[in-house]
């Protein structure tokens, strides 16, 4: 672990010694804000919750985590250092986890912030803070599963905007393909398609982090993704070195 605790503390140091890490928490943070408090109207609703804030976070991250992740494999092919990493007495797995880490502990500290949000309104309401937790830890694996993707793109891409603009498209199709609705158009076009689909998508696990159920099924679901998509990034490293 030793090794995968080196490339960790490199790539935090990465993010934090460039402008990436503030401009996405930054970001994160004021677009969750406008949403919350003026777009949804929280103070001009009749009984306002914690709900359409943590509804938000899925969309959220499909636009902002590719930002945290587009730079992790894509930067060093272009700087020209990933046959030098690969060079070195590392294995291919222990870069991916340390890459993948280091981007999960941004977005941890941006989720650590937005806590803000709850304790300043637990005087306006009641607020049930089981609810509010299983929500933070839906929000927690959520974005593990869109660092995985992310990270995958960006070892597979070799420009920056590239794997940004693909890591979105994705993360919005794993994200949308378990909305209701899309499950029934899809289900309108092929018998029962969208039912099965919407299982693999993001939204159908995450909404019941929201309604204050933490669900074995839904925390499998989510480690599975990661841990498929963390092993499609080792394998296009390796490919990498022949």
């Amino acid at each position: 672990m030793g090794n995968v605790l080196t490339i960790y503390k490199r790539e935090l140091k990465t993010y934090f010694t460039s402008p990436i890490a503030y401009i996405f928490i930054i970001a994160f943070l004021v677009m969750m804000a406008v949403y919350f408090f003026a777009i949804n109207g929280f103070f001009q609703q009749q009984n306002p919750d914690l709900r359409a804030y943590f509804l938000a976070l899925p969309l959220a991250f499909v636009i902002l985590i590719p930002a945290v992740t587009m730079r992790l494999w894509s930067e060093e092919k272009k700087t020209g250092t990933m046959e030098v990493l690969m060079t070195l007495p590392l294995k291919s797995w222990e870069v991916v986890v340390g890459k993948f880490l280091a981007g999960y502990t941004v977005v941890i500290i941006t989720l650590l912030l937005t806590v803000v949000v709850p304790l300043s309104i637990r005087s306006v309401i009641d607020l049930d803070w089981g609810v509010v937790l299983s929500s933070y830890i839906g929000a927690l694996v959520l974005a593990g599963v869109y660092i995985a993707v992310g990270a995958w793109v960006s070892a597979v891409t070799e420009n920056q905007i590239v794997a940004l603009l693909v890591s979105m498209v994705l993360l919005l199709i794993l994200w949308g393909v378990s909305l209701p609705q899309v499950a029934e158009v899809i289900n309108g076009l092929v018998g029962r398609l969208g039912d099965g689909l919407s299982w693999f998508g993001t939204f159908s696990h995450y909404q019941n982090f929201v309604k204050g159920l933490i669900n074995p099924v839904d925390l499998i679901y989510a480690f599975s993704m990661m841990a498929f998509f963390l092993i499609l990034n080792n394998f296009a490293v390796e490919w990498r070195k022949y």
